[in-house]
This record gives C-alpha cells, structure tokens and sequence, in this order.
C-alpha cells in the first residue's frame, strides 16, 4: 500500500507546521502528493462570549489567506508540483480533519500547535483524530527531528488488533531500507503467582520469535525482536525503552486485547504519542 495521498494538518502555527517536514519523508519514499488542511473556528473571547460571525466579505478574506498560508507552509518542503488544492473549511478542527481524511492514505499532524502546550492539543484535537480517523495518523511533536526512517519500533501485544500495524511496517520493510525491532511488554503482574518467571521470560520470547517469523516471513533478518519484562502500565515500559535508542519512527495501533479505541488510546498509545521523541504512526483496526 503506497501512501500517495497524504493529508497535512495544521493550524499554521510555527509548531503545527512542523507535520509539514515529516510528511514530506513519506512522500519522498510514496511519491504521493501533499494536500494541506486548516480548519477554521469562529473567534471566542477568554471570557466565553462568542463573537458575532465574520460577513461574507471577511469570510473570503480568511479562507484565501488561510488557504495562501498552507501553500507556503507546505512549499517549504515539498516542491510546489506535489503539493495539491488546500482544503479549508469551518468547524470543529478534530471532526473537520476527520470528514477531510476520506479517500486519503495517511493524515499527518503535530501534537503541538499555537499553546503549544502537548497535552491541551492532544485532549482536543489529536487524541480525537487518532480515535476517529479510518486512516493512518502519523503524528509528531516540536522535539522531533525529520530524516530518513532507518530504524522503526513496531509494538504488539499478539492480538489481532495490533497486528493491523504490520500492514504498515510491510509497507516500510517494501520501500525502505529500514530496520525493525518488534517489541512486546510483558508486565510484571501476569507473572506474579508463577515461581519460575525465568522459564516464563523463555518461552513468551520464544512465542515473539515465532510471531515474527510468521507475520514477516523473508524479512527475519531485517525484524529484530524484543521482550521487555515491566512492573509499570505498558505505556511507561515502551517510553522507558525508547529512551537511549535511536528510532526514527513508532509504529503502534490505537486499539489491542480489549479491542477498544478509545480504553486502549488512553492508556497506552496516546501516552506514547505524548512522550516519544520521535514521529509515531497510529493505525486504528
């Protein structure tokens, strides 16, 4: 599956513009074309008071430079011929990013935007994007920074809901050179009532070796696996073992055992996406 069309998000801040550079790798290795999308909210006062609506005049003054801003943001990166139409449009950022997604193969945006403030965007927009969307969501921060992807972390929990990720992670091991290390967290609890965790430790690894093997037969030697053994949530296991290493790129999707989006989002891939120093590809079963 080749991601050609890639749908940018931003609010054109200096930090929501930042999607724009990570994007733009994946074009480079799709070929694809970059669309620019802005949604548009009507101003409210700190207090609450919502200001009276903008008249036709200043409506078409808004969109023609909100849409002149997305060109420029996008052109910064990506040569003006794979930089298609911008699409702007009113409402709800989250849900107007969402209805803008369909017929696209990848969303990208930033988790900062004009606050600044990572948790305050990802309660509002980009945690509901993730939840939402029927396409991938690639997300990156302001710490990010963008280059060739050459070494991917890829998570599972042997469900069928993560397994939905390695449709990606084939893409990439497709069209890239890149290395994988497929990581798998065992927690700590599962193992409390049994003596010998050693064993225990032998034979989930092995269990990890097999599923490699299995859903990426002719690439063993490109896929690493990776047991970590964890008293912590899955989410600060997978943190803590980022740091140190040298990713370039997070694959992991927003649903696993219970199946849930919205459960499995919260506790787990969202505080992913919110502490990763680097890009991470959210893909929703």
């Amino acid at each position: 599956m080749l991601y050609q069309k890639i749908l940018v998000a931003t609010d054109l801040s200096e930090n929501g513009n930042r999607a724009f550079a990570v994007a733009e790798q994946y074009r480079q290795i799709s070929g694809g074309v970059i669309t620019p999308a802005h949604a548009l909210t009507e101003p409210v006062w700190p207090e609450g008071i919502r200001l009276p609506s903008l008249d036709d005049a200043a409506t078409k003054q808004l969109m023609e430079f909100s849409y002149r801003k997305c060109r420029e943001a996008a052109e910064k990166f990506t040569p003006s011929d794979f930089v298609d139409q911008p699409y702007i449009s009113y409402g709800d950022p989250a849900r107007v990013l969402v209805s803008a997604s369909a017929g696209y193969d990848l969303m990208v945006m930033s988790t900062h935007g004009r606050t600044g403030f990572r948790k305050f965007i990802m309660g509002s927009v980009a945690s509901k994007v993730c939840r939402m969307s029927k396409i991938p969501v690639l997300v990156t921060s302001p710490g990010d920074t963008p280059g060739p992807f050459n070494n991917i972390l890829l998570t599972t929990d042997f469900s069928d809901e993560s397994c939905k990720a390695f449709e990606k992670a084939h893409w990439m091991l497709q069209q890239t050179d890149a290395s994988f290390t497929l990581l798998h967290v065992l927690s700590i609890e599962y193992a409390g009532g049994l003596a010998d965790k050693e064993q225990l430790y032998d034979t989930v690894n092995e269990r990890l070796k097999r599923f490699r093997d299995e859903h990426f037969a002719g690439f063993e030697e490109r896929v690493k696996t990776h047991l970590v053994v964890s008293g912590n949530s899955v989410h600060r296991a997978i943190s803590k073992h980022i740091e140190g290493q040298a990713y370039d790129l997070i694959i992991i999707s927003t649903a696993g055992r219970t199946g849930i989006d919205y459960v499995v989002l919260g506790s787990t891939a969202a505080h992913v996406i919110q502490t990763a120093p680097v890009p991470v590809l959210t893909v929703r079963p």
